[in-house]
């Protein structure tokens, strides 16, 4: 039997493997080249690189100019925040009419209001309650904000109440005035407000009118909830801790009653002095028995979250409690509410 030794394998020249290498590079050289230049001058067009198979390449698209997309503007135009010092510099509400009042007033001490006092920002007519309405109603004053029930106590000639509608669009808006035919009658709206039932005539201090104003045009069932309560009446103590007692119950969870004019004048001083320290104080309240203790206001402890203060003005804030329908005694201020500010805030407790 014949052996033979396997053929070997056979080898390219040199020059061959040179050339092959050649036309490789070449056919890469050119779709490089061509891709570079439909870069820059065919955007958009399909190339053909010659071959012996025709091979078609997507030139990348570039934007040159970014467009603005539709919908992200839309997103940020429903949600941005209204600002509540703009609008009320418009209406004429005295909520922020300091800004306007304080320079002058430090410049020329006869244009203050109560020119005495050591605290400057106290001396000018008005306030800057801006900061805590933002902060603290700006969740409803967006485009796509909660459809909310609001209530405002103190109409007066309806400044402010025209920028709560302003700066709450979705808001079911209420107003109660006690002299409407001698200042609410003065604001454009006086006669739609009334027959739409959206302005209420009557004391904010009168349990009876309050609870027919509530049930009647009010509590309705195809009313939105009822979250924020503006107390901007009287500005007497008396009135304020009325619309305490009366509406914290009945504000839902996540609202707000907010009173305005916590000031230290004769006829608010009380408040600010007795009233709101006992609120404070029920706070922290836990009821240990081992611990000599009372609530001041049981009929409104358990509503109450927080309160958040800014001069002048204090926001009672709710907690998650369902809101309840008191009886008229749960309903108005206890009798002992200021006298027995110093016992409850200082003991002897029994």
């Amino acid at each position: 039997m014949r052996m033979t030794s396997p053929k070997p394998a056979r080898s390219r020249s040199p020059s061959a493997l040179f050339g092959v290498l050649t036309v490789i590079g070449l056919f890469a050289w050119v779709e490089f080249r061509l891709n570079s230049s439909s870069s820059r001058s065919n955007q958009g067009k399909l190339l053909t690189i010659p071959s012996t198979s025709t091979t078609t390449i997507p030139s990348p698209t570039i934007e040159c100019k970014e467009k603005p997309n539709s919908a992200v503007s839309s997103v940020i135009k429903e949600t941005t925040q209204r600002d509540f010092l703009e609008i009320s510099k418009k209406t004429g509400t005295d909520k922020v009419a300091a800004y306007g009042q304080l320079d002058g007033c430090l410049k020329e001490p006869e244009k203050c209001l109560i020119p005495g006092c050591e605290r400057e920002v106290c001396r000018p007519w008005g306030h800057f309650y801006d900061t805590m309405y933002n902060r603290w109603l700006g969740q409803y004053s967006t485009d796509d904000a909660e459809r909310i029930q609001f209530l405002e106590i103190g109409y007066y000639t309806g400044m402010g109440f025209d920028a709560f509608s302003e700066f709450l669009p979705n808001a079911e808006l209420h107003s109660i005035e006690v002299s409407c035919q001698i200042t609410a009658i003065r604001n454009k709206n006086y006669e739609s407000l009334r027959a739409s039932n959206r302005l209420h005539c009557g004391s904010s201090n009168d349990y009876e009118f309050l609870h027919e104003t509530w049930t009647t045009h009010m509590k309705r069932s195809d009313a939105p909830p009822l979250k924020v309560v503006v107390d901007d009446a009287s500005h007497q103590a008396h009135h304020m801790a009325a619309s305490l007692f009366f509406w914290i119950p009945r504000i839902e969870p996540g609202g707000m009653l907010v009173v305005e004019d916590i000031q230290p004048i004769k006829i608010a001083n009380e408040f600010r002095t007795h009233i709101l320290p006992q609120v404070m104080k029920d706070l922290h309240w836990c009821g240990d028995p081992a611990l000599k203790d009372t609530r001041c206001f049981p009929t409104i402890q358990p509503f109450i979250a927080a309160v958040h203060c800014e001069m002048h003005i204090c926001v009672f804030e709710r907690n998650s409690e369902p809101s309840i329908e008191p009886d008229k005694e749960s309903s108005i201020t206890p009798k002992d509410a200021f006298d027995n500010a110093q016992k409850c805030l200082f003991g002897p407790h029994d």
